[in-house]
């Protein structure tokens, strides 16, 4: 989902919270804006997303070379 938001955003390295947010909403989730930067901290400690999250500007920083590295997709059960 985020690298979607990511792809349709021009591949912009920053993604606001309260966009990620209205994506999920939009799907049907409604999700609290704590439980996003959860999410997206357990994506980024996993290796599945490189960057960081500002929190007081409420936006995720995503690396500029390689945001979603291919090394990090593997056996599924690795990952949970």
């Amino acid at each position: 989902l985020i690298k979607h938001i990511f792809l349709s955003k021009d591949k912009s390295v920053q993604i606001k919270l309260p966009t990620i947010q209205t994506v999920f909403s939009f799907l049907g989730v409604p999700i609290d804006p704590d439980e996003i930067e959860c999410i997206l901290a357990n994506l980024i400690y996993k290796n599945l997303v490189r960057g960081y999250i500002a929190h007081q500007k409420q936006v995720l920083v995503l690396s500029k070379k390689n945001p979603f590295p291919l090394e990090a997709v593997r056996n599924p059960s690795e990952t949970l």
